[in-house]
């Protein structure tokens, strides 16, 4: 479960009761911010995240964690916990256009729960070009250049799921309005 608390920072949470969460499935696939560094707090827990080949285990006491931008990585409840995990992330800055941000996750999140509803499976594209609209992206678990990366996502973003099948990159039922002010 997830909830905004504050502009650009997230508190998520993945309940130990879950068998999703306890067999270490809990966070998203391998993947990339290009234009943005992540960051992670833990509040309660274990968490575990795969950073550049390497796993890293850790709790509240280890502070702040920092996942550079162009960093292969994910993320989940680690194996060594007994407790739910609950942890802030945010990714810097935010004062920039595509980026990971809470419009991104309410499009990407909402999408999911509308397809969980009707009983269907989310398209790959659709995730992908919301993703690519967000300067993130999916990645295979070797090394690729991240030219030929991002060049592969951009295809598949906008070429197939935009030009071909007629996806978009956010939804006005998931995105939260901006403020706008009237004159008199």
């Amino acid at each position: 479960m997830a909830r905004m608390t504050a502009v650009g920072s997230l508190r998520e949470t993945h309940h130990f009761n879950n068998k999703v969460v306890r067999e270490g499935r809990s966070g998203p696939p391998l993947h990339i911010h290009w234009l943005q560094t992540e960051y992670f707090k833990v509040e309660k827990g274990v968490i575990g995240i795969h950073k550049n080949g390497k796993e890293i285990a850790a709790t509240k006491d280890d502070g702040i964690l920092e996942i550079p931008a162009g960093t292969r990585h994910r993320f989940w409840a680690h194996s060594s916990t007994t407790e739910d995990l609950v942890f802030k992330v945010w990714a810097e800055p935010q004062d920039i256009d595509h980026s990971f941000d809470e419009n991104f996750l309410r499009n990407f999140t909402g999408y999911q729960r509308d397809c969980q509803m009707q009983g269907i499976k989310p398209s790959p594209f659709q995730l992908i070009l919301l993703s690519y609209n967000s300067a993130t992206m999916g990645t295979p678990p070797f090394w690729m250049p991240l030219w030929l990366l991002k060049g592969i996502n951009y295809i598949l973003a906008f070429w197939i799921a935009k030009a071909l099948l007629g996806y978009r990159e956010s939804y006005p039922e998931y995105t939260r309005p901006t403020k706008t002010t009237t004159q008199n």
